[in-house]
């Protein structure tokens, strides 16, 4: 069954899509999913749909939210922060916690680009909520590089004079920068305690797979990483689509089942 769900955070609405498996006896474990910077629930080429959809069929629900000032969701996109998405993250994983068909020791995350550095931040302040963590081509260094006025390529070095910086269209404001100088994303990261799954291509230029190696280092013998070799951001065919696809499978499917 997949229904359309709202919850609050920050005063403003989130809205989303939950996918809930047609039978089911008792407790369902549940995986929350996370899109990345300028998309929305269901992420690119639907590949958070699928995503959802096929842990459906494997008695797994789930639910997609967009975030503040994405998608369908409240808010102004030039008002999104980090800080902001982690706490929409936290007020997400308070909503799954609420809902009585949930098995509250089985709870995952899952996030691509923007929304993996996004999840590892919200499993580290939340580790006592958090079973596991999947991550496809996470990008802390979105926050990183902003340091040193870049945005996923970009020069954003006149975002203070202006208040704001013009990214494919869109309004990025100042506060995001701002932000952005505050955080440490792997420092975060690092107090999540139990088992992590990486995905990355090695052609990446949007999110750099040393960020996913960094992960590995920091999670050590608790993480599994998979470098997808021709892959960049978007896994631009059907065997790298299948390959991210399938590593989060079986990684999810054993950890809440396992």
């Amino acid at each position: 069954m997949e229904q359309y769900v709202e919850c609050m955070s920050r005063g403003l609405t989130l809205r989303g899509m939950m996918h809930i498996p047609d039978q089911h006896g008792g407790k369902v474990p549940f995986v929350i999913l996370f899109h990345g910077f300028c998309d929305d629930r269901n992420e690119i080429n639907f590949v958070h749909t699928e995503l959802s959809r096929r842990l459906c069929e494997k008695g797994i629900a789930s639910v997609r939210f967009d975030f503040a000032g994405s998608g369908e969701s409240d808010g102004r996109f030039e008002d999104m922060t980090v800080s902001g998405e982690v706490a929409d993250g936290q007020a997400i994983l308070d909503y799954v916690k609420g809902l009585d068909f949930v098995d509250q020791s089985r709870i995952a995350l899952h996030g691509l680009s923007m929304g993996g550095c996004v999840a590892s931040m919200v499993a580290g302040l939340r580790d006592a909520d958090v079973c596991a963590l999947s991550l496809w081509c996470p990008a802390p260094d979105v926050v990183y590089n902003l340091k040193d006025k870049t945005l996923c390529g970009q020069d954003v070095s006149d975002i203070e004079e202006r208040g704001c910086a013009d990214f494919e269209g869109l309004k990025v404001g100042l506060g995001f920068y701002q932000d952005a100088l505050t955080l440490d994303p792997f420092a975060v990261a690092a107090k999540f305690t139990k088992r992590v799954n990486l995905v990355h291509g090695d052609e990446d230029i949007t999110a750099s797979v040393q960020c996913s190696h960094r992960y590995k280092e920091i999670y050590g013998d608790r993480a599994a990483l998979l470098v997808v070799h021709g892959a960049e951001h978007r896994f631009k065919s059907f065997a790298f689509r299948a390959a991210r696809m399938d590593s989060a499978m079986e990684f999810l499917t054993r950890e809440l089942f396992g």
